[in-house]
């Protein structure tokens, strides 16, 4: 007990100093604090605003589908391939692939198709070669017997009249046979030409039918149309989001891939604020996960009817943001700031200096340690502070109403 005592009479003696040192300091201090509240007329720029929360969402976004193609081929395929859901695409990266096999069997059967239409269309010129070859033969014979029909019916004049009528009339029969076939063998080729030309169209056909086979194969592999991030729908029949092994009939859609350069945002405006809201107003959006870097926007489109939302009658709005940045990612959620009013060079207080009184408002100055109640008109206010005008000056010191209630009568000049 003597080595304690002993130890506090040294700390006395060693600090007193610097004690009386530090309660001199804080004196002019509590005795400032007791002659004003603190708050004064301040001057300056001046925000007045609104603050909701809203969604991000592309301004512009490329729907990728399941191919368009002939129902020949089927009319439901299985997602064999698909990119990750929130992937960073490229334009040109394969992002989902179809399941091919329906349209290779088909090909497969139009090859086998081509090559016997080809088949035939080669056996057929041959055919229709020989039968040129054939009539032309005939041709020969038949102008030959012509030619010793003829010189026998010239020699037949010293013949019976009835055997002179038989000769003439073999003539005359040589003569029409030869005659058919010189009109055989010119109508021949045209004739053998049209079924030439139509066994051609029908190898034609195959052909065309081969090739957009193919060209169908090529669209079982889908391409990202841009950069940005692959996102992938729900499977209606499901109402989980489309996997690899799903069948998705033709053309329904299957992901989106987002224009992440150009972004907006689906925010609400609660409907006792709407009056304040209006199209082409400046807001400045922040990240809930970056909440210290602003991003500027406009109101690009305001909801003409009041729905609810959370049990909540909201106005629903469109804010398109004015910068391109990648951490801005659809979905993200974000707080939107609606400036209502800005002011460079205004008088505010803050608000729980002003006090109402039938529909006045009054705010209490000091000036040379007196209390004056001063009528003022209030403007725009935010969360913390009113703009004012009246009879101020920037600086000027202000009391709190209620410390006006327990202030002496003498400090106070109505």
């Amino acid at each position: 007990m003597k080595i304690i005592s002993l130890f506090i009479k040294i700390l006395q003696k060693k600090f007193m100093p610097y004690l009386l040192i530090t309660v001199l300091f804080l004196l002019p201090v509590s005795c400032n604090k007791k002659q004003g509240s603190g708050y004064s007329v301040l001057k300056g720029p001046f925000r007045q605003s609104v603050i909701e929360t809203g969604e991000l969402q592309a301004v512009n976004a490329s729907t990728l589908s399941m191919p368009r193609i002939n129902y020949i081929y089927g009319y439901n395929f299985k997602i064999v391939g698909l990119a990750e859901h929130g992937k960073d695409v490229h334009k040109g990266d394969p992002v989902i692939n179809v399941d091919p096999s329906s349209v290779q069997k088909y090909i497969i059967e139009k090859r086998e198709s081509l090559e016997n239409e080809i088949a035939s269309a080669n056996k057929l010129k041959a055919q229709l070669i020989n039968n040129l070859q054939d009539l032309k033969a005939q041709l020969r014979n038949e102008q030959a017997s012509y030619e010793i029909k003829k010189l026998e019916m010239q020699s037949s004049a010293f013949e019976t009249p009835g055997k002179r009528k038989v000769i003439e009339l073999e003539f005359r029969q040589s003569e029409i046979k030869l005659n058919k076939i010189k009109r055989n063998l010119e109508l021949r080729p045209k004739l053998d030409s049209l079924d030439y030309r139509i066994q051609q169209i029908k190898v034609k056909q195959k052909e065309n039918e081969l090739k957009a086979a193919q060209e169908t194969l090529n669209l079982m592999t889908v391409y990202s149309p841009l950069d940005g991030i692959f996102v992938i729908d729900v499977n209606y029949r499901t109402g989980q989001p489309i996997k690899v092994g799903d069948e998705v009939y033709l053309g329904n859609p299957v992901a989106k891939i987002p224009d992440i350069r150009t972004m907006k945002v689906k925010g609400i405006v609660l409907e006792n604020d709407i009056s304040k809201i209006k199209p082409g107003q400046n807001v400045i959006v922040r990240l809930d996960a970056l909440p210290s870097v602003p991003f500027h926007g406009q109101i690009n489109n305001l909801g003409k009817v009041c729905v609810e939302q959370d049990n909540k009658k909201v106005f629903l709005t469109e804010v398109l943001i004015s910068e391109s940045d990648l951490r801005l990612k659809p979905g993200m959620t974000v707080s939107c700031e609606y400036i209502t009013y800005e002011g460079e060079d205004e008088f505010y207080v803050p608000n729980n200096c002003i006090l109402e009184e039938n529909k006045h408002f009054y705010l209490f100055t000091r000036k040379r340690g007196k209390i004056r109640k001063t009528e003022v008109k209030t403007g725009p206010s935010n969360n913390m502070y009113t703009i004012v005008s009246g009879d101020l000056k920037s600086g000027q010191a202000l009391e709190l109403p209620e410390n006006i209630l327990t202030s002496k009568k003498s400090d106070y000049a109505d």
